[in-house]
């Protein structure tokens, strides 16, 4: 698994873990309705403190990170979100300063 930084190379994998963020953040209601998810970023990181886990048994794991590009429009930033790379299922999220 290599991470992705262009929107036009994202294997199948890295688009379902971004689809899955993307539903996690408009549940939340913490997604701009204009927001594409194109401009998502995706890499491979190993979970840390810094992060607030759905379920703790993936700390010191890896797991894909979703980030969304900063807009100065926004008053808010699109916490970063957390992707089992196994199941696609969002473990968790840093959340926005």
């Amino acid at each position: 698994m290599h991470p992705s930084t262009s929107s036009s190379t994202y294997s199948d994998d890295e688009a379902d873990a971004i689809k899955s963020a993307v539903l996690f953040l408009e549940q939340m209601d913490w997604l701009p309705v204009n927001e594409d998810s194109k401009q998502a970023t995706i890499q491979s990181i190993k979970v840390d403190d810094r992060y607030e886990l759905l379920d703790s048994q993936f700390k010191e794991t890896h797991a894909w990170l979703i980030t969304f590009p900063t807009d100065s429009q926004r008053t808010i930033e699109i916490p970063h979100v957390l992707v089992d790379p196994e199941s696609n299922e969002v473990i968790g999220y840093l959340p926005s300063e």
